[in-house]
């Protein structure tokens, strides 16, 4: 048992790290994932890469087949997307409202920061990694207010969704960066005012702006 905590850590590590990868599609979509290629990656041995795996797997990024082993998940259909942001729509808004009536000076000033990163990163697009620069501080941003909304099943719960939203947003178009910090500048100053109701309703709009945004471009792929 003396090894537990460490085979632990070892698994969280590894499971943050592919969880990135698939996320920003370092580990192509359908692409088969070999367990002594990514344990010698990530200098690990195969049972704590394998707990990391499984997580992986109960999150729906990795799928397991007898015989087959592990491979990235493909990503989801339109319809699966459109049930994901329908998901999206009935708890983050409410978490925004929560995070309104709890929100602290430092916590404005926090969610200002990743915002004013946003923009930063905006003004160049032209390398993939000023790209998955913003995207984290974009990703970041929710975090935050589902962390302030103070319910723990809450925020876990929509980390989960959010890593399959991320993966979509890799076909990123001109012109998102704008319309995203501008709805993300609304929802700051409705949670700088603790004002639930505005919260939520902006929230709503973002998302449901972002859900057409991504639709549009699947559509054009």
């Amino acid at each position: 048992m003396a090894g537990t905590p460490r085979r632990q850590a070892l698994a969280d590590t590894a499971y943050d790290t592919i969880r990135q990868r698939l996320v920003d599609h370092d580990i192509e979509p359908g692409s088969k994932m070999n367990i002594n290629t990514l344990a010698q990656e990530l200098a690990i041995s195969p049972t704590p890469l394998r707990e990391a795996l499984a997580r992986l797997e109960a999150e729906g990024l990795v799928l397991k087949r007898s015989l087959a082993g592990y491979t990235a998940a493909t990503l989801l259909s339109s319809r699966s997307l459109g049930e994901l942001f329908e998901v999206r729509l009935l708890l983050e808004p409410t978490a925004a409202a929560h995070a309104a009536t709890q929100v602290t000076e430092a916590d404005l000033l926090q969610l200002a920061g990743q915002l004013a990163e946003m923009r930063t990163a905006a003004q160049d697009f032209h390398s993939r990694s000023t790209l998955l620069l913003y995207l984290h501080h974009d990703s970041v941003f929710h975090d935050r207010i589902a962390c302030l909304s103070g319910n723990a099943f809450l925020r876990s719960t929509l980390e989960r969704l959010h890593a399959h939203t991320h993966q979509y947003r890799l076909s990123f178009r001109e012109g998102w960066a704008e319309e995203t910090c501008a709805e993300h500048e609304r929802i700051l100053e409705a949670l700088s005012e603790n004002d639930e109701e505005t919260a939520f309703a902006r929230m709503r709009t973002h998302l449901r702006r972002a859900h057409a945004r991504l639709t549009d471009a699947t559509e054009q792929l």
